[in-house]
């Protein structure tokens, strides 16, 4: 696996001399060239750059890119990696901190869809296998805070909305409406996936990587664990039937109304370009976390020893399916500011509708 574009900040490598720096720090992320090799495409851990940055292209895809006014990200100085030397790697790997790391410091923007899948080995409290999935991990990894619930992201970012009392009124007209319409849709035509409000997702395998905000594309500060799942062209249909109400709508009802206003909204939100990148989040960190706090050793261990019912994932592939999820309802999320800001606005549950 090539570690060599793993990502640093813009600022660090922003001089010659800490342009030397950088390449210091990421030639000791690099394995020997002998085991490259041995680790399957789909199971390699990430490495953030690969075609042009994963969450670069999901946050153009959704919009992301048009609001770059944001609040900045401010760094204190030039950012400390962990890893120094093979050494000192050794060292953390067997005597670990037990300090909770500092809180995801990225600041995220606008609206979400996510899809909730259906949980398995509910507990007395109510709680399945994928929320202890969420909360574990962050305790395992001893992370500055979990994901708020587990989720697939159908939109992220969404900014064509400016207030919650707007997006719930979409949300529950528009999206439900579009999700319902083509479940009964294919029931009608008795399709493969009829009766299905969504089609189900397939694992891939398993994922970690990292980035950083303005560096070989990239748009976010984070380090990620994920399970990847495949997309479809069904999937891929209803994905474009959300970004079009969030992105397209006043394009199409005012179309009849006035033809030009109509040109100038095609043309600032384009029809999706991109396919859908479907994948289940464990945990995030900030970047430096990656290769020292998450690996992908660290990942397929903790979903062997406290997930057992995902571990099946990491042996995944295109090819071989050995995990799938059926989708069992879409929430609305205000997914701006921090991660600890986040707030779910509305959910549609798929067990209390009969298509």
């Amino acid at each position: 696996m090539d570690y060599s574009s793993t990502f640093v900040s813009s600022n660090y490598a922003s001089t010659p001399m800490r342009a030397q720096q950088a390449e210091i720090i990421l030639a000791r992320f690099m394995p020997p060239s002998s085991s490259q090799s041995d680790v399957p495409v789909h199971l390699s851990t990430y490495t953030p750059g690969e075609d042009f940055g994963r969450l670069a292209k999901l946050a153009k895809e959704f919009g992301l890119a048009r609001i770059r006014n944001q609040k900045k990200q401010i760094r204190k100085g030039i950012p400390k990696l962990a890893i120094t030397n093979g050494q000192q790697q050794q060292q953390q790997q067997q005597h670990p901190s037990h300090e909770r790391q500092p809180a995801l410091r990225y600041i995220f923007s606008g609206y979400s869809i996510w899809l909730e899948l259906e949980q398995q080995e509910i507990n007395n409290n109510g709680i399945g296998d994928l929320e202890f999935a969420v909360k574990e991990a962050a305790d395992e990894f001893h992370l500055g805070g979990a994901i708020p619930a587990p989720h697939v992201t159908a939109l992220y970012g969404i900014t064509t909305i400016t207030t919650d009392e707007e997006a719930i009124n979409i949300f529950r007209n528009d999206v439900v409406k579009a999700i319902t319409n083509r479940a009964e849709k294919e029931r009608k035509e008795s399709t493969g996936n009829a009766g299905k409000l969504w089609p189900d997702l397939a694992a891939t395998g398993i994922i970690v990587g990292a980035e950083y905000d303005g560096v070989n594309g990239g748009e976010m500060d984070m380090a990620w664990t994920e399970i990847s799942f495949a997309t479809s062209p069904e999937h891929e249909s209803l994905i474009s039937e959300l970004y079009d109400i969030f992105y397209r709508r006043d394009a199409t009802r005012l179309a009849a109304a006035n033809a030009s206003l109509t040109d100038e909204k095609k043309e600032e939100y384009p029809p999706r370009s991109q396919p859908w990148v479907p994948h289940l989040s464990i945990c995030y960190d900030n970047p430096e976390g990656f290769g020292t706090i998450l690996t992908r050793q660290s990942f397929e261990d903790f979903l062997k020893n406290k997930c057992p019912t995902l571990a099946a994932a990491a042996e995944s592939s295109d090819s071989t399916v050995k995990l799938t999820r059926a989708v069992s309802g879409v929430s609305l999320w205000n997914t701006a500011g921090t991660m600890a800001d986040w707030k779910c606005l509305d959910r549609f549950e798929f067990d209390c509708v009969t298509p």
